[in-house]
């Protein structure tokens, strides 16, 4: 198996314990399915590619607790763009790259295990994006991939002087080149001995330690021995790197809150990303959404990058439902839970 990125094992191993304890919470053991993304042409695993680290941290958590006889499926796609004899061999190459590293996971390797699924061209995902879509030239380009004969390349090529073409390649085909990785229902057993601690909620651009927390955090702190770990996730508004930073100074007050109050051991600071999972959950379980089913497919759309995703909900009735989603259902996701002990599940 051969990787893009040059990062050793040993290295590797240091991106997983960043990522490892996501099991449950956010993404989570009880979540059998990851996603592996491929640049254009390409077939070997890029770690650096959009959530390749994540996936790939999160198999490598997975299989400390997968029984040896679990069935697995990966199933591959291309996106239309190029020849159909090339991208049927790219669909194979990247299901192969991907099982064979799943393969190098376990001690006592066994293909038979593994069951290898390709799509060619995922024109079911070119539908889907279009369906989400407000381009003029929209319903044209359903009609022609939705016709029973018809070369839909060439015919897509030309659509409104290649404009619809040129928006596919930028704008969709990109999600399209993937490889899923799915696990039976119930292989994957939480271990024993789980114990979670005090959960930190903040509010939306926040950082200071909510006065709800003082009394579990300040018992925490004198009772805890050698290490303290905080495991911190973000909601989704915002971008990336400024959720990373929020998160982050939000888990040092929570230390020099620890600290304030007699702790003197160890903290060791987790950050697990932005909780899409939460939100979803959150979603399915309002009440008084009007778009909540509009919003449900868009959350488990998984042909959709993260740009695509919030693109498409804050189109939602004029941006009415993303300031709802922000106010109401993303509220509880901006936290951190403080423990003693690894959090497995």
């Amino acid at each position: 198996m051969v990787f893009e990125s040059e990062m050793s094992v040993r290295r590797l191993i240091s991106v997983i314990t960043s990522f490892c304890l996501l099991a449950g919470c956010e993404y989570g053991l009880s979540a059998e399915s990851f996603e592996f993304s491929f640049k254009i042409g390409k077939s070997t695993v890029d770690t650096t590619l959009y959530n390749n680290a994540r996936a790939y941290a999160r198999i490598v958590n997975a299989f400390l607790f997968l029984p040896q006889d679990a069935r697995i499926s990966v199933k591959a796609y291309s996106s239309p763009d190029g020849r159909l004899s090339r991208n049927r061999q790219l669909s194979l190459f990247r299901a192969t790259s991907v099982r064979d590293f799943i393969l190098s996971l376990s001690s006592a390797p066994d293909y038979s295990r593994i069951d290898l699924i390709t799509v060619d061209e995922d024109w079911e995902g070119v539908k889907s994006y279009l369906k989400r879509s407000d381009k003029e030239w929209k319903q044209e380009a359903l009609d022609i991939i939705n016709a029973p004969s018809g070369d839909k390349k060439a015919l897509l090529q030309d659509l409104w002087v290649g404009e619809a073409w040129d928006d596919l390649m930028k704008n969709c085909f990109p999600s399209l080149r993937r490889v899923s990785v799915e696990i039976e229902n119930n292989a994957l057993q939480a271990p024993e001995g789980h114990v979670d601690g005090p959960e930190v909620l903040f509010s939306q651009g926040g950082s200071r330690v909510p006065s709800s927390s003082y009394n579990s955090l300040k018992e925490l702190a004198s009772t805890a021995a050698n290490t303290l770990y905080i495991y911190i996730k973000a909601s989704p508004e915002g971008t990336q790197e400024g959720n990373e930073a929020l998160s982050m100074k939000r888990a040092a007050r929570i230390e020099a809150f620890l600290r304030q109050y007699g702790y003197a051991g160890d903290v060791s600071v987790e950050y697990r990303g932005e909780d899409w999972d939460g939100l979803l959950e959150a979603v399915k379980a309002a009440t008084d959404m009007p778009d909540k089913e509009s919003v449900i497919e868009i959350l488990q759309d998984g042909t959709l990058d993260r740009a695509s995703r919030k693109k498409a909900l804050q189109a939602l009735s004029y941006g009415k439902t993303w300031l709802r989603l922000m106010d109401t259902e993303m509220s509880g996701l901006r936290k951190a839970i403080v423990s003693p002990n690894l959090i497995l599940k």
